[in-house]
């Protein structure tokens, strides 16, 4: 479950192409541009923020491969350009090393998974698949 989880928007992709031969290759090439298109413009990317001393943090430990990924980045852009001040967002590739080792050290077997640290790193909040907002925010705002 955890491989499909990862990499879902390959193996989805995969699936279309063997499972299309009925549709006309003009079909299939539309699809497949629509697809890739969408991809490549939500697809999640890891971000190098430090965290600052005395702001709590979230975590999003994510793939770019997976459609829960892609599906909840508005939703943590829109946090991350809301709470500008008050909370510093990572987002981290489970296949960096990095990742390798968070998934490890968080016992982390979904993407997305996200974990709220308060200013001073203790984990406050941990959610998988997708983001509560109000959550995020009633427990940053309660911080300050």
């Amino acid at each position: 479950m955890q491989f499909f989880n990862h990499y879902s928007v390959v193996i989805v992709g995969v699936l279309l192409l063997i499972f299309s031969r009925r549709l006309g290759w003009r079909v299939l090439t539309g699809i497949a541009i629509v697809y890739v298109v969408g991809w490549l413009i939500f697809r999640p990317v890891a971000t190098p923020v430090t965290a600052v001393a005395g702001q709590p943090l979230l975590l999003e430990v994510q793939s770019p491969f997976c459609f829960g990924c892609v599906a909840v980045k508005p939703v943590v852009d829109r946090l991350e350009n809301e709470l500008r001040d008050k909370l510093a967002v990572r987002r981290v590739d489970i296949q960096s090393a990095e990742g390798r080792q968070l998934l490890k050290q968080y016992a982390i077997e979904v993407t997305p998974t996200f974990i709220l640290f308060d200013a001073t790193a203790k984990e406050q909040w941990r959610g998988t698949g997708t983001l509560d907002a109000e959550v995020v925010r009633r427990l940053v705002d309660a911080k300050k």
